[in-house]
């Protein structure tokens, strides 16, 4: 056997040594993973014969390593009882295991137990053939005392047995090489020796299928040249489907990946050729036996699952040292890193838990603790050094129960576990209650080796129930005398228990109620809400809450506020009663039911004054009113009537509700009032008449159906309402009083200016009526009095005033006035409405208002065609008073009448002067008449101006009004539109086959034309109102008062204004096809004129334009252009011979010479007959007309002429051929002169 022995290493190194392999590197993988089970400081492979051991791999040995294997031979030797024999029938099987040497009684005196760093403990795993032939010992030593786990010592016994199955495969590729030797030699004299190395070849084969290792060879191209069965078995994939693969294509590496990493990393180097692809840096790497020896990585199979494979790579060289193959052996780790990392989470587990954990040793007397958890250290008080050695009973006491011990020692000795309950004692004496559960600890084999122990204090929880225990009685007297009612239940709700309140709050008597369901005395209408609340306990809640009503024994309820609380089954969570205390809340509800009443009548009341003040027309207010009272009282039914002045009947405004009448004519107010009862005797029990009274006034009727009483505090809120409803109605129909009054001044105004040509009668009147309109303290009229440079006066001459007022301003100080005096000559608007807090007033000004007691004013300034200029002044003493836009309009119109009407009274007081002097000179009478004439007519056109301008604004403002209304709805009437339709659309889809009461509707209305024609007709009717808004904005702006001063104007806008009112007469009319309009607008600035004036000359020109085309035959044109030209600063602006100032092109049209004064140059010109040459020059004398009798005055042009050059400086020319139709060209400055302002 030693012989046998001595060729099995011999050979064995010889044959690694041809194969590539160092016998050494699988050797000192297998030392790693045992100092890696272990955690031991010291690990070695050795192997003996009859005669000697030596060293093959080893971890953590001193140079000395002949005393390890001294020792080594001696515990062998110890262990077989002196026999060193490696036959078979040796007892080589068992590990050698001394836990202490210096307790050992043959080694304890060995050289490596006394030494500077002595070894404590000893474990030695023998190597063995299969066929038992001992080949050395996988040794490990610590420092420490040390016992090896049975898990440990399995791992090492199959580390052991891979070591010798290495051993036999090297042996066997030894014979192998020496059979294929064999065969190389007589390959050359037979073809036979094909059949024997076949034969070789398949035991070969045969070999590396059969060994557990993983084979793989490649070539250095990485390619894959040798595959085993273990390779198949552990991936999924087949050799002969492999084999010539790169072992990437695998997902395969032999190599670690930080090797892996560092090869990949050369990729990254810049070179001047091409880099190198990361398979050739490995290739070349290989070619230069530069891949590690030892590494371990995963390995993905072709099923999917992932191993840890640990490999020793080798090189096989060709005879001129070349590399030829990469041998690699790798072996499946996964389960032993598995249960590694499954001890290390077991006692991180252990050492994690809560309980008190120990572990005894069963095959030791007296059970000895071998560990303990740090909990069980913190239970206790013990430290683990004190209990390790111990049995359990040092936690014994004088109190242990001896049930519980002789329970543990029974157990014990059956070997089964237990769970006892006992009064344990920690070290500083205190006592605890522990909860231990012990549990039989067996090996691989089922042998019985261990008892592992957990205990719990319950401590605390023994004391909860000794003071349950107490509690229980307390209760129990507790719910005998408690006021509220306790009661037990089943899941179904039938009584178990009832405390004695129930005679007080049922009536019943608590026997009376057991075996009863509680649903028997709920109130109908609480009935649902009860039935969810019990169902959601059962379902998914422990506690809850519901409030109720319960009827008593006499038939009355009462409210009950019931807290249940479910008690389940701690197995199932089944419910097994329903614990509940109901407490008497009657009076508490009384109390919310007050409250929450008294929150909506706050609301109601809230709700009604935010709809009084949000403003509107009656019907408007009043409907909002209705709808809150409905909302928030829940009645039947709410209408409110008013009284109509003048046939002093109710007509009815608003209503909400069921109850409603739906006929509002005022004639039928008994009839409705007779139905109204009716509805009510069927819907309502209650109804509520209110009448609305406003100091004494009754205003109307407010009446509210209920369907059930109405309570005081109700009727309360509802007379409030109806006082402020009252109001509400007296204060809308004040304020439409007043702007009545309003539009009745300005008419009253008009009126007294057609009719008088007194001047103190007006102004007198418009003080007057302004006091009385706006309600003011103060209101006068004042005249401007320039008397030397910075010296002014002011002169009161018309006021009124409240008769209330004590004091007032009667006069102006000509020392203080000089700011105001400069707003009056700027005709600038003095608005204050504070005087406090205002800062549009100089010093002097604001203390002139303050010693007068003024808190707020506004001036309006005027100024006649005369230049006279005057103010308007209101004021108001008492209390500041806010201008809004409409008094300030209301102002504004006013001024400008009485502007005109100062203007009138000039002019007619001119006409009595330039009249008287015509009696008195004769000589002058002629040209005194024409004057007296031309003065008339233009004060008539004045007038008539100036009353068609008022008409015109008013005719514009009321038509206004309702277009604003109408084409604001028309947004929501389309909205609406298309969401009916879309609904039609959505039940057409829905529903495809209606009912034949639906299909006959749908073909009398023609439904699909009239879905068709609907959205067409809103929108010709948004056309038509557009149109009609821009129609009322042209007439607006033609009659603009504002613009009777000099302004900056756009004068393309007076263009389309005259325009648009005259589109009448433009469009076509029966067989005429209407007149043909060309615009040709250059590029005009700004131009400073008199808007209106200036319109009015656009008007007269036009209108006459038209009338001379009327009868013309097609086609009928009007030509409009318009250009900024330039004359020569010594040009006269005032009429000149035509030639001089405007020239005519070919076309007929007119152009302005060039020059350096920049002018506005207007043309209209028509295609009609043309006007003849002996009619030009009286076309603008007054009273001259071409037209007949009756349609036309003579004035137009005279005062356009006026206009144009007396009023602006410009000229106005007539162009005119016969049959080559006639211009009319008006040009003026763009900027006039200063003199030209002043002097107008």
């Amino acid at each position: 056997m030693s012989r046998l022995n001595g060729r099995v290493f011999d050979l064995g190194s010889g044959v690694l040594r041809q194969i590539g392999i160092s016998p050494d590197i699988s050797f000192d993988d297998i030392t790693r993973l045992t100092i890696h089970i272990t955690n031991a400081p010291i690990a070695f492979i050795s192997f003996i014969d009859q005669t000697h051991q030596w060293l093959k791999a080893q971890i953590g040995l001193s140079d000395d390593l002949s005393v390890y294997l001294d020792f080594c031979g001696y515990a062998i030797a110890y262990h077989r009882g002196g026999n060193l024999s490696t036959e078979p029938d040796s007892p080589t099987s068992q590990p050698i295991i001394i836990q202490d040497i210096s307790t050992h009684p043959k080694l304890a005196n060995h050289a490596i137990a006394n030494n500077e760093q002595p070894i404590k403990s000893y474990l030695g795993v023998p190597i063995t053939t299969r066929d038992g032939y001992q080949l050395g010992m996988l040794s490990v030593m610590t420092y420490e005392c040390w016992q090896p786990s049975s898990g440990q010592i399995i791992a090492l016994e199959s580390l052991s047995r891979q070591v010798a199955n290495q051993v036999n495969l090297h042996r066997q590729l030894m014979d192998l090489h020496g059979k294929l030797s064999h065969l190389e030699t007589i390959i050359q004299e037979r073809r036979k020796v094909w059949d024997i190395v076949r034969q070789e070849r398949d035991f070969v084969n045969a070999v590396l299928d059969t060994i557990s290792a993983l084979v793989v060879v490649i070539d250095p191209d990485g390619q894959i040249v040798r595959f085993n069965k273990s390779c198949e078995q552990l991936t999924g994939y087949k050799a002969g489907d492999v084999e010539g693969l790169l072992i990437e294509d695998l997902g395969l590496s032999i190599f670690d990946q930080d090797w892996e990493s560092l090869n990949w990393g050369l990729a990254a180097i810049e070179f001047d050729d091409p880099p190198p692809s990361s398979h050739q840096v490995q290739s070349n790497s290989i070619r230069m036996g530069h891949f590690p020896r030892q590494c371990e990585n995963l390995w993905e199979g072709a099923n999917g699952d992932s191993h840890l494979v640990a490999w020793s790579n080798s090189a096989i060289r060709n005879p001129d040292g070349s590399l030829r193959y990469i041998l690699g052996c790798g072996i499946d780790i996964t389960n032993r890193k598995q249960s590694e990392e499954m001890l290390h989470l077991l006692q991180r587990a252990i050492e994690a838990s809560p309980n008190g954990i120990v572990i005894s040793e069963n095959t030791k007397n007296d059970l000895p603790i071998i560990y303990c958890n740090a909990a069980f250290e913190k239970l206790t008080g013990y430290t683990k050094e004190e209990v390790i050695g111990q049995n359990c009973r040092f936690l014994q006491g004088p109190e242990t129960h001896e049930d519980a011990i002789a329970m543990i020692r029974q157990s014990i000795k059956r070997k089964q576990g237990c769970k006892v309950t006992l009064k344990n004692y920690r070290k500083n004496g205190s006592c605890f209650w522990n909860e231990l559960a012990i549990s039989p600890v067996r090996d691989h084999r089922g042998k019985l080796t261990h008892f592992i122990g957990i205990q719990t204090d319950i401590t605390e929880r023994k004391q909860s129930e000794d003071a349950l225990r107490e509690s229980e009685a307390r209760y129990r007297l507790l719910a005998d005398h408690a006021t509220d009612l306790i009661s037990r239940h089943d899941a179904e709700g039938i009584y178990i228990y009832a405390s004695p309140a129930c005679r007080d709050l049922l009536g019943y008597e608590p026997e009376e109620l057991i075996g009863i369901s509680a649903y028997n005395f709920f109130h109908p209408d609480d009935r649902e809400r009860i039935q969810k609340s019990h169902q959601t306990l059962l379902s998914n809640s422990d506690v809850d809450t519901v409030s109720y009503r319960v009827r008593r024994s006499d038939g009355s309820f009462i409210w009950f506020e019931t807290t249940s609380h479910a008690i389940r089954n701690q197995e199932n969570n089944d419910i097994q009663e329903i614990v509940s205390i109901s407490r008497d809340i009657t009076e508490r509800k009384q109390a919310e039911e007050i409250l929450r009443e008294r929150s909506h009548l706050s609301l109601l009341e809230a709700e009604v004054g935010k709809a009084l003040g949000q403003g509107g027309t009656i019907p408007t207010i009043l409907n909002r009113c209705a709808k809150a009272m409905d909302q928030y009282l829940k009645v039947a039914g709410v209408s409110i009537w008013t009284i109509n002045s003048q046939t002093n009947q109710l007509e009815r405004q608003a209503g909400a509700g069921i109850v409603t009448l739906k006929a509002p004519t005022p004639q039928l107010w008994n009839h409705e009032l007779s139905q109204m009862s009716q509805q009510m005797a069927q819907l309502s029990h209650q109804t509520l008449e209110v009448p609305l009274v406003v100091e004494g006034r009754l205003m109307g009727m407010m009446a509210i159906c209920s369907s059930h009483p109405l309570s005081p505090q109700v009727q309360d809120v509802l007379g409030w309402i109806a006082n402020a409803i009252a109001v509400g109605i007296d204060r809308v129909k004040a304020r439409e009083e007043l702007q009545s009054r309003r539009e009745a001044l300005l008419f009253r105004l008009a009126s007294q200016i057609r009719n008088s040509l007194d001047i103190d009668t007006i102004l007198g009147t418009a003080v007057q009526e302004i006091r009385s309109v706006l309600q003011i303290d103060q209101c006068h009229f004042l005249w401007y009095l320039p008397t030397q440079p910075n010296r002014h006066n002011f002169a009161i001459t018309h006021e009124s005033r409240s008769p209330s007022l004590s004091t007032v301003l009667e006069d102006y100080p000509s020392d203080k006035i000089g700011w105001l005096a400069h707003k009056i000559c700027n005709r600038e608007t003095v608005q204050v409405n504070n005087l406090q807090d205002t800062t549009v007033l100089d010093a002097t000004t604001r203390g002139l208002l303050e010693d007068a007691g003024i808190a707020s004013e506004i001036l309006l300034p005027l100024e006649t065609r005369s230049g006279q200029r005057g103010a308007v002044v209101c004021n108001q003493y008492n209390s500041p008073r806010d201008w809004i836009d409409s008094d300030v309009e209301l102002l504004r119109a006013v001024v400008d009448q009485l502007a005109i009407a100062i203007d009138q009274a000039e002019l007619y007081a001119q006409t009595r002067a330039a009249a008287l002097a015509a009696q008195t000179q004769a000589f002058h009478l002629s040209e005194a008449l024409q004057d007296l004439q031309q003065k008339e007519s233009q004060l008539i056109q004045s007038e008539k101006m100036s009353s068609l301008g008022q008409m015109v604004a008013g005719v514009a403002h009321e038509i206004n009004n309702p277009v604003n209304f109408i084409y604001g709805n028309l947004t929501y009437a389309r909205d609406y539109t298309k969401d009916l339709l879309e609904l039609v659309e959505l039940y057409q889809e829905q529903y495809p086959e209606p009912l034949e009461v639906i299909q006959e509707r749908i073909e009398d209305i023609d439904l699909d034309f009239l879905v068709e024609d609907l959205p067409k007709i809103l929108s010709s009717m948004e056309m038509g109102a557009d149109r009609i808004r821009q129609i009322v904005v042209s007439l607006r702006n033609f009659s603009r008062l504002d613009e009777a001063e000099m302004k900056p104007v756009d004068i393309h806008e007076g263009i389309d204004s005259t325009l648009l009112i005259l589109q009448n007469r433009l469009k076509a009319k029966g067989s005429s096809s209407g007149i043909e309009l060309v615009k040709k607008y250059g590029q005009l600035p700004r131009v400073e004129c008199y808007a209106g004036q200036l319109n009015q000359v656009f008007m007269n020109i036009l209108s006459n334009a038209i009338d001379a085309l009327d009868n013309q035959p097609d086609p009928r044109m009007i030509t409009i252009t318009t250009e900024v030209v330039s004359i020569s600063s010594g040009s006269n602006l005032f009429p000149l011979p035509a030639s001089d100032v405007i020239k005519t092109t070919s076309e007929g049209m007119i152009k302005p010479p060039v020059s350096k004064s920049q002018q506005v140059l207007i043309q209209i010109h028509d295609n009609g007959q043309g006007i003849p040459e002996d009619l030009k020059n009286r076309l603008f004398d007054p009273f001259f007309t071409t037209k007949p009798v009756g349609k036309g005055t003579g004035l137009g042009l005279s005062i356009s002429y006026r206009i144009i050059v007396e009023k602006h400086g410009g000229s106005l020319k007539c162009i005119s051929k016969p049959g080559d139709g006639c211009t009319f060209a008006i040009q003026i400055p763009i900027q006039p002169p200063p003199e030209l302002k002043h002097a107008h």
